[in-house]
């Protein structure tokens, strides 16, 4: 009798023991099945330097507030000041030219024509004369170009290094600069023998002919060159669009984007 209370026992304890593990074992399979919070994370890409592919894809995010293109605003510099203009896409002795020129007669004022941050530029040398530009990140993958500008005030010469290059390449600011529409950027007195500057509107969204034609398979941006004036109310653009001349020089307009 004791024998058989002894076996009892025993047998009890075997299949409380075999529960208890077979418990266990459920939960760590469970466990094995999930992801604890950061494991994503861990399937990232390992993030990359800066560069303009970048900055473009960024911009181009989707929004609500993307349902239209931006609008300028302000004007980008006097009109008064004003030669004349020719509208991208145009051709001279060295190429296609996908910009807009600006030919002044006097040292000329240059304005935010509408609100954006400072995201890259380059302060190079050219014909013996200091020249800056920039690139304008001016929201759902519209940027701006202000290029050989002279004298930019003084928060945007900070943003580059003292000493002029000898070459054009662009670097990102440490910190972009952010400035509302209308907001002073700097004079130019243009180019060292033509005396004129360059202002370009790319829009990350859309391709032009060069697209088709190849012309600067390396240098993408050009594509999505567009119509800085279209940007404007049509009562603002006609100011610009009366100084349009086709061919001047050597220039002579290659396909007009306005």
């Amino acid at each position: 009798m004791y024998k058989k209370q002894i076996l009892l026992f025993a047998i009890v304890i075997a299949i409380t023991l075999s529960g208890a593990y077979t418990f266990t074992l459920q939960n760590d399979n469970e466990g094995l099945g999930k992801q604890t919070p950061g494991d994503d994370s861990q399937k990232a890409a390992t993030p990359k330097a800066p560069d303009s592919n970048r900055a473009e894809a960024t911009n181009s995010t989707a929004s609500p507030d993307c349902a239209s293109k931006a609008k300028f605003t302000h004007h980008f510099t006097d009109i008064n000041a004003i030669e004349s203009i020719i509208p991208p896409i145009f051709r001279n002795s060295k190429g296609t030219m996908p910009t807009t020129l600006i030919n002044i007669k006097q040292r000329a004022p240059l304005y935010m024509p509408g609100a954006g941050k400072l995201i890259q530029g380059a302060h190079y040398i050219e014909q013996g004369a200091e020249f800056y530009m920039w690139e304008i990140d001016a929201g759902c993958g519209i940027t701006l170009v202000f290029d050989h500008v002279t004298e930019p005030v003084e928060k945007i010469r900070k943003l580059f290094p003292n000493a002029p290059r000898n070459d054009t390449i662009t670097d990102f600011f440490a910190t972009p600069l952010e400035m509302n529409a209308g907001e002073l950027v700097g004079y130019t007195t243009g180019s060292v023998n033509a005396h004129n500057w360059n202002f370009a509107v790319y829009d990350s969204s859309e391709k032009n002919y060069l697209w088709e034609t190849g012309t600067f398979n390396a240098l993408p941006k050009y594509f999505t060159q567009v119509c800085p004036f279209r940007h404007y109310d049509p009562s603002m653009a006609q100011a610009y669009e009366a100084l349009f001349t086709l061919s001047y020089n050597d220039i002579i307009v290659e396909k007009n984007l306005c």
